[in-house]
């Protein structure tokens, strides 16, 4: 007869899980139902394991969250190089814009608190920033920055307010370009 498993620390043959399995199970439960449906419990549900082993190797809620963020938004950029600096910038708000779509969720929780933000948004908002630097002939107050950030997350938040939005990414491009073709003197496009 085997002994149950007590609380505590996870015994080192429960190889099964680790913080990439933990991130594998709780993306999709987020995505699907947001930030306050995912409990350490309802994890270790999911996975056969203990809430307290869940906590062992994920963190606090927020570390969790903090990683799940990245994990979505990771690969968002792909490879953007070789086209003009108004090519670059539509390529990456539409990459973002898509990845935010499907991580509304996520995305709430980053503008709710920015400590959340990561490396991957970090390099998203940076890479982006270079672009509209270009644009905008070295604008000091990144004012073309902001502007394309909020209407990206503006879009993003009302597109998902509801169930029967019928906001698509098209919207989104028809959008961007109106701000594009307006923001960017045509010698700097």
């Amino acid at each position: 007869m085997t002994k149950a498993q007590g609380a505590g620390r996870p015994r080192k043959s429960d190889s099964k899980l680790s913080k990439q399995s933990i991130i594998a199970v709780a993306l999709p439960i987020v995505q699907r139902d947001g930030v306050d449906a995912l409990s350490f419990r309802a994890l270790a549900n999911q996975l056969g394991v203990t809430p307290m082993a869940v906590t062992y190797h994920s963190g606090s809620k927020t570390e969790l969250l903090a990683d799940l963020i990245e994990a979505a938004f990771e690969n968002a950029l792909g490879e953007i190089d070789g086209q003009t600096a108004t090519e670059q910038a539509r390529l990456i708000l539409t990459r973002y814009c898509t990845c935010a779509l499907r991580n509304a969720h996520l995305l709430r929780a980053v503008l709710s608190d920015t400590s959340l933000m990561g490396p991957a948004l970090h390099q998203i908002t940076e890479t982006l920033s270079q672009n509209t630097k270009v644009l905008n002939d070295g604008d000091e107050g990144d004012v073309l920055l902001h502007l394309l950030v909020d209407y990206s997350h503006g879009f993003v938040l009302s597109a998902t307010a509801s169930d029967d939005n019928p906001l698509t990414t098209d919207d989104f491009l028809h959008g961007l370009d109106w701000v594009l073709d307006r923001a960017v003197p045509t010698n700097r496009k």
